[in-house]
């Protein structure tokens, strides 16, 4: 019985297949990208910071001596609609915090800008104007 290039390209298939998964599913481990560090802010022994996996991004309110979270609230929620993108890149993230009066501002990648009442935990869209100025 003759081997002849059908043999040939079964083996090369049953190598090539797997070492392939292997590729695409390494790329898609070291493609995750991480959150920007953003700055806790800190008020009345309260510490608001700024969590998420980039599709739901959250404010968490926590005592700021035991680190004991008191509560958290969606600020958005980020849906991937490109499926043939990298999933990673379709993400948006909180960037920024600031206090002011009764409210937290929070900024996120897109330059978006959202308000929570911190009496209500009520989260409201809204323009950014001067609110993240230096």
């Amino acid at each position: 019985m003759r081997k002849g290039p059908s043999r040939m390209r079964s083996l090369h298939r049953g190598f090539l297949v797997p070492c392939a998964a292997v590729l695409l599913l390494s790329a898609a481990a070291v493609a995750k990208r991480n959150p920007p560090t953003v700055t806790p802010v800190i008020s009345d022994g309260i510490r608001y910071s700024a969590e998420g996996d980039g599709k739901d991004q959250f404010v968490v309110a926590s005592e700021a001596a035991t680190g004991h979270a008191l509560w958290e609230v969606k600020i958005f929620h980020t849906d991937i609609k490109k499926f043939w993108k990298e999933e990673d890149s379709q993400w948006v993230f909180i960037t920024n915090l600031k206090l002011a009066d009764k409210s937290l501002f929070v900024k996120d990648e897109k330059a978006r800008c959202y308000s929570v009442d911190l009496t209500t935990k009520r989260v409201k869209k809204q323009r950014c104007g001067n609110t993240f100025s230096p």
